[in-house]
């Protein structure tokens, strides 16, 4: 009991006695405290211009001010506490969007190691979206578009840390996810070389032959000159080719065709009689008109064998990586 009193008295001499004084006078002494760096005191003095001055013009600034401090204090929460009642009874302010921004640093200053909680980035990518969304031709809509870009990089990075995680272990299909979510959803970051790659990985041990050519090929397009890709390509080069089947740009109409006038009931071509109104038979040629030849003879639209067709197909790597995968 004797400690507590103790305690006790010492905690009332600590705390400043509640004195009364003209609005100017505090802010401006909440004003010095800043330009010396004693944000805590700043922050208490700016409090007390809202508290003893509710209704005053000041009050208004010194909520604004008093969240300023608290962020120079590192007291983020106390920042965003005030913030938080700045933006709810002051929606119209001129100063709302700094209001915004502002709430969107304090959670930016606390994103930690990617294989800690993010919860700090996710709430710190909101706030600073709400900017550009509410304020695009403010002056803070270029810094947050710029920290929105690293905030969704570090989302990216605990998406590959936990991907790379599940897949030391053995869980594929949950590494699988993971990784598809970083080629879905932060395709913008420097991660997705990576991911596509890790894809490939997990697709094989899979068995999933077609799905991992299929990442190595966007990996190729891409991203043909990322180490990633090398790493890739050493994977894949010793898989079996796909069967390819060629297309024979030549081939005749199929037999479903409308038959031409002559043809037979199934529409094969007419042999003998029947081959009447078919093909001209060979015989003197009116005169000044020379006799066709055989070459004249053939229908206009037939066209030469493909030449490519004869050629051996050309192997290794010289073709590029997206004709070894999927063939010329």
């Amino acid at each position: 009991m004797a400690l507590l009193a103790v305690a006790a008295c010492s905690s009332d001499e600590k705390e400043a006695p509640y004195i009364e004084r003209p609005v100017e006078q505090i802010y401006s002494e909440a004003g010095n405290a800043i330009d010396r760096g004693e944000y805590q005191k700043a922050a208490l003095l700016f409090g007390a211009v809202e508290q003893q001055h509710p209704y005053s013009t000041w009050a208004m600034r010194a909520e604004l001010m008093a969240a300023y401090a608290y962020y120079q204090a590192n007291k983020y929460e106390e920042a965003i506490g005030s913030l938080d009642r700045f933006i709810s009874l002051h929606p119209g302010n001129p100063n709302v969007a700094y209001a915004y921004y502002l709430k969107g640093l304090c959670y930016y200053e606390q994103i930690s190691d990617v294989r800690r909680d993010q919860t700090p980035t996710v709430q710190s990518l909101k706030a600073l979206e709400e900017v550009i969304r509410r304020f695009p031709n403010s002056p803070y809509a270029r810094d947050a578009k710029l920290k929105i870009d690293l905030t969704r990089d570090h989302l990216a990075g605990k998406e590959m840390d936990i991907g790379r995680y599940y897949q030391s272990v053995g869980l594929n299909l949950a590494a699988m996810k993971r990784f598809r979510q970083v080629v879905d959803q932060y395709q913008s970051t420097s991660h997705v070389p990576e991911a596509l790659h890790r894809l490939v990985e997990v697709y094989l041990s899979l068995g999933m032959l077609d799905e991992a050519r299929k990442a190595a090929a966007v990996l190729g397009y891409n991203y043909p000159g990322s180490d990633w890709y090398q790493n890739t390509y050493d994977l894949m080069k010793d898989l079996p080719k796909p069967r390819v089947i060629p297309v024979n740009l030549s081939a005749k109409a199929p037999a479903n065709a409308a038959a031409p006038m002559g043809a037979g009931p199934t529409g094969a071509a007419p042999t003998g009689d029947a081959a009447v109104g078919a093909a001209p038979a060979a015989g003197p040629a009116p005169a000044g008109q020379a006799a066709p030849t055989a070459d004249a003879a053939k229908p206009a639209d037939q066209k030469p064998a493909d030449e490519k067709a004869d050629k051996p197909r050309q192997e290794g790597k010289d073709r590029g990586f997206l004709g070894w995968l999927f063939g010329d």
